[in-house]
């Protein structure tokens, strides 16, 4: 019988032990202070909000030049490459929001393979009605200048060059009291 009891107390205290380290672990967490939007393993870009783009000269499909300073606030631009199985599942879905936002707001930079091309055509059709297409290599100044650290990726431009957030799929464009009156709702 005395080792029945001391069976269950040293039980009886392992459990209060164990108590006490979840409920220290769980303060240390409620301590811990959250995050900025966007930071994390899931971040996009190595740009955090509010953090400038750096310089770059790109060329559009359309043969326009494309510069930093042509970042009007507001303007999404849409990272996605051919050679990349996520950027293939989420292209309708880019496409779809990208209509949303219009083709003025949305640029589109499809990725070409460094050492195997791949075939960057149907990205490029499928795109140029829906926004303004630019065509680079991973590495090259546009994904430089954005700190591109994975695909597909977006981030919204805000004032003075700076970017508003990022991720990994291009959120819907809210509604705006404007948007509701020229539709008649």
């Amino acid at each position: 019988m005395p080792y029945l009891i001391a069976a269950v107390l040293l039980l009886a205290l392992l459990g209060l032990f164990n108590l006490a380290l979840t409920f220290g672990v769980a303060r240390r967490l409620r301590e811990r202070p959250a995050s900025p939007a966007g930071e994390g393993r899931d971040r996009a870009s190595g740009l955090a909000a509010g953090a400038p783009v750096g310089a770059f000269s790109a060329v559009d499909t359309d043969g326009r030049t494309l510069t930093h300073e042509d970042l009007p606030d507001g303007l999404m631009v849409v990272f996605v490459s051919p050679g990349c199985p996520a950027c293939e599942e989420t292209l309708p879905h880019v496409v779809e929001r990208a209509r949303e936002y219009g083709r003025a707001r949305v640029l589109a930079v499809v990725i070409r393979d460094g050492d195997e091309p791949g075939d960057i055509a149907p990205y490029v059709e499928r795109l140029t009605p829906v926004a303004r297409v630019a065509v680079t290599d991973m590495g090259g100044e546009l994904t430089t200048a954005f700190d591109l650290k994975g695909l597909p990726a977006y981030a919204e431009m805000g004032a003075d060059g700076r970017v508003a957030g990022t991720g990994r799929i291009l959120p819907r464009r809210p509604v705006r009291d404007q948007d509701r009156a020229s539709a008649g709702v």
